[in-house]
């Protein structure tokens, strides 16, 4: 008996030991467990995310019963957006594309999946952020599969969160499109495809989309003469749906070059942009960058109030020798030049570097560039032009501050006029400048401006002609009383989220001016 109870005992001290084995495995493999709920993956809403009357989701979760790819899916924690599917037919397939996020402000991955014509799945592959970072760095694969795959998360991005900047794309993708190509830097908006573009070869399917980027790189490729307008220019890149066998990623040879060095356009060097944002989601600018204060990039220095902006401009020399250049031009009948200035900070130096550029306009208007690290410009009026910044200034300085770098900075306009006391002498010219304080305000105003009931139906141009004609009936008779200019201008807009100054040649400070209605209130900028 004592035998059988000895034997018994050892059987169950077995089977514990076995049950516990059993259950930290059982442990060890929960932990290993995704972090999202396998289970809440496919839940939708039929109706409202079938597409053409098929319900694609519903077709994935049958194919996922069988064959089991979530569990082996790179992403692990993000869930579908399935509102946001994207779906391409073809002639005898169709590809899906389906955005995960697991924070809900990013994506996490690109699930994609194609379809024969009678809706069977053919293949799924999910390619997460670090897929795409590897695929678009190497240069094993081919520059225009990298280009498509990293055109096709930002055409993603869009249409999933509605971003337009994204970064750290490598110096050999998107030649002449990037605005800023140390960190590798575009802006696309208006995403668009057209199905009458779409391709198939096997497991992969093409679409064409276009989207609107913004270019204003002035000094080189790209150029444009009129950034004010015609620096959003269309582009057109494939959006790739690309399911190869297995796991495997593709290895597509690469047909764009290469060797040990030499000619031709460079390698797919990573940018380091210091302001990308955190965790995997390296395409990605972060909004809060200049929050940081620990790196010393302009973008990650402290936002510098509008009085601190002028007073900093004004004191360095090359600009200021850029505004002299202007002064004669006053005495000009009817031309205008700009100097465009641009404010970069010096990691040496630990100062802003400051570098202008001369352009040349025609009658009473003149073109400047925005964007890159364009922060303002400087300009003259003619000595039958008004004596105060006018409503164009006004215009060109929100387009300036939306297209800033980096998007604190304050957008400034500089107007150079004469002297109603000694108006051929251009040395005494005097600046008067405007400057951002609300972005939102500016951009709201002009747009009621502008959108005005009797403006309705008319042009741009047209609208800008006849405000313009308002505004010279408005001022006629007072470029002698530049007091009543400055209170006309301010009372007329001083709440458009702007701030007016006058420069004082004699203490070399700028003066904010406000008015009572009666009163001009000079406060000096320190």
């Amino acid at each position: 008996m004592t035998k059988k109870l000895i034997s018994w005992l050892s059987i169950l001290t077995v089977f514990l030991t076995l049950l516990w084995s059993c259950h930290n495995e059982d442990f060890a493999k929960g932990e290993a467990e995704p972090q999202r709920n396998n289970a809440n993956f496919f839940k939708h809403v039929s109706s409202a995310t079938a597409k053409s009357g098929v319900d694609y989701v519903s077709i994935l979760e049958e194919y996922n019963r069988e064959n089991d790819f979530l569990t082996t899916m790179p992403d692990q924690k993000g869930m579908p957006i399935w509102d946001k599917m994207q779906v391409v037919d073809t002639e005898t397939a169709t590809g899906l594309m389906i955005p995960l996020s697991d924070d809900n402000e990013t994506m996490s991955s690109v699930l994609f999946a194609t379809l024969d014509d009678e809706n069977s799945i053919i293949g799924v592959k999910d390619y997460d952020n670090k897929l795409l970072e590897n695929i678009v760095y190497s240069e094993k694969i081919d520059k225009d599969f990298r280009e498509q795959m990293f055109y096709t998360f930002m055409y993603m991005d869009n249409k999933t969160f509605g971003n337009e900047d994204f970064t750290n794309i490598p110096k050999d993708l998107f030649v002449g499109k990037k605005y800023n190509n140390e960190y590798g830097r575009i802006r696309i908006k208006n995403f668009t495809t057209s199905t009458a573009t779409a391709q198939q070869n096997g497991k992969m399917i093409w679409l064409q989309s276009c989207g609107v980027y913004w270019q204003c790189s002035h000094h080189g490729e790209g150029s444009c003469d009129n950034c004010m307008e015609k620096c959003h220019v269309n582009i057109c890149y494939d959006v790739v749906i690309s399911v190869p066998d297995g796991d495997a990623t593709p290895q597509i040879p690469n047909t764009s070059g290469g060797g040990d060095g030499g000619g031709g356009a460079p390698g797919p060097q990573p940018p380091k942009d210091p302001c990308t944002l955190s965790g995997t989601v390296f395409y990605r600018i972060s909004q809060q960058c200049n929050e940081n204060d620990n790196v010393t990039d302009e973008e990650l220095l402290p936002p510098q109030s509008p009085c601190e902006t002028l007073q900093k401009m004004i004191e360095n020399s090359t600009v200021k020798n850029a505004i002299d250049v202007l002064k004669p031009k006053t005495l000009l009948d009817k031309k205008e030049f700009t100097q465009e200035i641009e404010r970069k900070y010096n990691d040496i130096t630990q100062n802003y570097d400051y570098t202008t550029n001369l352009r040349e306009g025609d009658s009473f208007s003149s073109v400047a560039a925005t964007g890159e690290f364009i922060k303002g410009n400087a300009h003259n009026h003619p000595k039958d032009g008004i004596r105060i910044p006018s409503l164009g200034d006004i215009k060109w300085l929100s387009i300036c501050q939306r297209d800033i770098f980096p998007i604190s900075a304050v957008a400034y306009n500089i107007t150079v006029c004469a002297n109603h006391l000694s108006p051929t002498d251009y040395t005494t010219a005097n600046l008067y400048a405007i400057a951002t304080d609300n972005k939102d305000e500016l951009n709201t105003k002009l747009g009621d401006l502008y959108n005005r009931p009797d403006l309705i139906g008319k042009t741009e141009d047209n609208k800008r002609d006849l405000l313009m004609e308002e505004d010279d009936l408005y001022y006629e008779g007072l470029n002698d009383n530049p007091t009543e200019l400055e209170k006309r201008f301010l009372q007329k807009y001083g709440n458009f989220g702007l701030s007016l100054y006058r420069f004082n040649k004699t203490t070399n400070k700028w003066m904010k001016l406000t008015t009572d209605g009666n009163t001009i209130t000079e406060t000096p900028c320190e």
